[in-house]
């Protein structure tokens, strides 16, 4: 009979990239704290050997049978930290479990992420640029392939990308949105080339169908760099260079607000207390939490009240389920455990019928899973339902390859 487990809490990631687990050595163990695995591959398309980390739910293994969605998160040496952590204490309450590949963009960073070449930015030169078409290609034609050889991955991928791979992010949408489910933009330098990119950006959108995608613009407080007295509602008014920056910004995601492409489901904030070195964490944080929404299980009290009405709480699960499989992209109900578990509780509170109608979802749910009919099976014998108790039990057996469970129910048939 299965049991709920929550959350585990570490960050140790054991599982290689496509290679056998090895135990550590002591020295390797001394770390408190190990997120993402380094690895790297060769990109035709770049021309040169590129790295990425890989992190997995709870720092690994991965559970057997079960397919994850994928986050890329670019600048991934800078800010994989941050988002293991983020993914630590918010993972399975208020968003699903996904594997993260964090991306390298040390070197050659400003041309991979920018979508045009110019010479010059606030007066320095620009020493190259203009090549997010061929990261854009490594993306989709190397990694994402090679990443989904490797692990057993869903279709919902995201894309995190933090300044110019903010930027990066919001033109991978505009120009190739197929390739990920939801995009993160973290203050993303949207004043590149002068503000031409973006008004081409703008333009853009009103002929794009964005429906099934998500994107949320975290906007930092640039303000306070360069003055004490203006403030988000009057900066738009400056004229001076170094309110370009979040001008761009407040543009955008106010012309999204109010006229976004159809079906984009759009987010943003503002981070008073926020620069834009500082951003990422937060950002992250509040990106995930807006676009998965839909995954914290709501009014929590009423599945642990035994006075909700069966037929209430059977809603509640259904309803659930279908917005998870509706915004994720696939069939994806609630977890298999958090039924065996909500089951067992409702007979450990003398309401058998409940039980039943709870793992009767659940096998509705999980129907090759022997150990909800196994559930179902001790559910009927308790009930004293034999001719219930027998079917499953034949259910059971048939997917575990054994006969215990059959045993089991005639031996309680037989005793007095």
């Amino acid at each position: 009979m299965s049991k709920f487990v929550g959350v585990a809490f570490a960050l140790f990631c054991l599982a290689t990239s496509g290679r056998e687990l090895v135990a550590q050595t002591p020295q390797a163990q001394s770390h408190l704290l190990a997120v993402g695995v380094a690895d790297s591959l060769y990109s035709s398309v770049l021309q040169e050997q590129r790295s990425f980390w890989v992190h997995l739910p709870d720092g690994g293994p991965l559970v057997d049978g079960q397919r994850y969605p994928v986050i890329y998160l670019l600048d991934g040496e800078e800010h994989l930290g941050g988002l293991a952590a983020v993914q630590h204490y918010y993972n399975q309450f208020r968003m699903p479990e996904m594997i993260v590949i964090g991306v390298s963009n040390a070197n050659h960073r400003t041309k991979d992420l920018t979508p045009t070449e110019i010479a010059s930015r606030h007066g320095a030169m620009v020493e190259e640029s203009g090549g997010s078409d061929r990261f854009t290609s490594f993306l989709a034609d190397e990694l994402i392939p090679l990443i989904e050889s490797r692990y057993p991955t869903t279709s919902h991928r995201v894309l995190i990308g933090h300044s110019y791979a903010g930027l990066f992010a919001i033109n991978t949408l505009i120009n190739n949105s197929e390739l990920f489910t939801n995009y993160v933009a973290l203050d993303p330098s949207l004043d590149w080339d002068d503000g031409r990119w973006l008004a081409g950006a703008l333009s853009s959108f009103d002929s794009l169908d964005l429906s099934g995608k998500g994107l949320f613009v975290s906007v930092a407080n640039e303000i306070i760099r360069f003055s004490d007295r203006m403030t988000i509602e009057t900066v738009a008014s400056d004229t001076s260079v170094f309110s370009q920056g979040i001008r761009s910004s407040l543009s955008f995601v106010n012309n999204l607000e109010s006229n976004g492409p159809k079906g984009l489901r759009f987010g943003w904030k503002f981070s008073e207390k926020d620069i834009h070195g500082s951003i990422p964490l937060v950002g992250m944080r509040d990106a995930l939490v807006y676009l998965y929404d839909f995954w914290e299980l709501k009014s929590p009290s009423l599945y642990n009240d035994p006075n909700t009405p069966t037929e209430k709480l059977i809603s509640m699960i259904r309803a659930q389920s279908e917005a998870r499989s509706a915004n994720m992209g696939y069939p994806l109900p609630m977890e298999e455990e958090l039924l065996d578990m909500l089951a067992f509780m409702s007979l450990d509170a003398r309401q058998p019928n409940k039980a039943r109608a709870i793992l009767a979802l659940s096998a509705e749910y999980y129907s090759e899973s022997a150990a909800v009919h196994t559930s179902l099976m001790d559910v009927c014998l308790s009930m004293e339902d034999y001719s219930c108790a027998e079917v499953h039990a034949r259910l059971a057996d048939g997917i575990g390859g054994g006969t215990e469970n059959v045993e089991k129910v005639l031996a309680a048939q037989k005793s007095p």
